[in-house]
């Protein structure tokens, strides 16, 4: 074979070989790029669902102690308005706007215990109910005590009721405390 011919053949070979590293190279380029991509997708994807996972939770965690407060704050209204009647009464007052009052009070805690129902969680929903249930039983015993006289088994029974929905708003408040240090159900 003549030098000419040696050469040719090696400059196509070369040729080849460069063309065929070439492709090869820029094939693995751009399976290596694509995959980086997807990576970096992926995580950007995660990293916003974590954000968002994290925000929700927040966001739950602060409407539910807006409500937690509203609850414990009608509890409060009521159990002020409960003394006061009671003031009145045993002074010979009229308590006739009083029991208005009372009413109002209690309607404002239904109201205030209704958004547990959708944010939970139901323990919390569920020690509501047994508060406002506690507190019902606490306007009929208050009825009782006014209408039997402030008699003593009345007077007892009043502080009775109110004992319980002390008792009942203390393990709401405590519900209350287990559930802000967590977003779980």
């Amino acid at each position: 074979m003549d030098e000419g011919k040696a050469a040719l053949y090696a400059a196509i070979i070369g040729f080849a070989a460069a063309v065929i590293g070439a492709t090869v190279g820029g094939w693995a380029s751009w399976k290596a790029a694509r995959h980086g991509a997807t990576a970096a997708v992926q995580s950007a994807i995660e990293q916003v669902k974590g954000e968002a996972e994290n925000e929700h939770a927040h966001w739950i965690r602060q409407e539910r102690l807006h409500v937690y407060r509203s609850v414990l704050q009608a509890c409060t209204d009521f159990m002020t308005a409960v003394q006061e009647f009671e003031t009145r009464v045993r002074a010979g007052s009229n308590a006739d706007e009083l029991h208005q009052l009372l009413e109002q009070r209690l309607r404002d805690l239904e109201l205030s215990t209704s958004s547990l129902h959708l944010l939970g969680p139901s323990a919390a929903h569920a020690a509501a109910l047994r508060l406002l249930a506690e507190i019902d039983s606490t306007v009929d015993a208050l009825r009782g005590w006014e209408d039997l006289g402030n008699n003593t088994e009345a007077a007892h029974d009043l502080r009775s009721r109110k004992a319980l929905a002390t008792q009942a708003a203390l393990a709401f408040t405590d519900e209350c405390r287990r559930v802000v240090g967590t977003t779980d159900d």
